[in-house]
């Protein structure tokens, strides 16, 4: 398939998934340069796993969102990549996660502080989905 039989809608969807990895790039930023004033209006668990986030979780925090808003940049130009992009992006973000849902202690009891990075691993399995099942269409070249 070429760009003319390729939906329109594919990239608004692709537009959408650049946003939302531009805000996991926000995020990442923001957090990295948080001051001492920041980290110490925290509530006290969040503040204990910023201050006990391994380098290893900060760099596939860093990896996740990087590698994923090349992701998005790779469907908006309808790139035969951007699945893979998105794969390691997934992969990134697991590791990422597996610091507060395996090993952070108490991060595992407060449901509400475990379901937003739960949403961010359903959105990156979705990205990589669509993209895989868009890749198979021949939408990417």
């Amino acid at each position: 398939m070429n760009a003319l039989t390729t939906p329109r809608w594919l990239t608004w969807v692709s537009i959408l998934f650049l946003l939302w990895n531009l805000m996991g790039v926000g995020a990442f930023v923001s957090q990295w340069t948080m001051t001492a004033a920041d980290i110490a209006a925290l509530p006290q668990i969040e503040r204990d796993l910023w201050l006990s986030m391994p380098g290893w979780a900060w760099a596939a925090y860093a990896i996740g969102v990087g590698v994923g808003t090349l992701g998005a940049i790779g469907l908006i130009l309808r790139k035969f990549w951007a699945p893979l992009a998105f794969s390691f992006s997934l992969i990134a973000i697991i590791i990422q996660f597996s610091y507060p849902f395996l090993m952070a202690s108490g991060a595992q009891t407060d449901i509400a502080m475990l379901a937003f990075p739960m949403f961010i691993i359903v959105m990156a399995v979705v990205q990589w989905q669509l993209s895989r099942h868009w890749q198979r269409k021949g939408w990417l070249a």
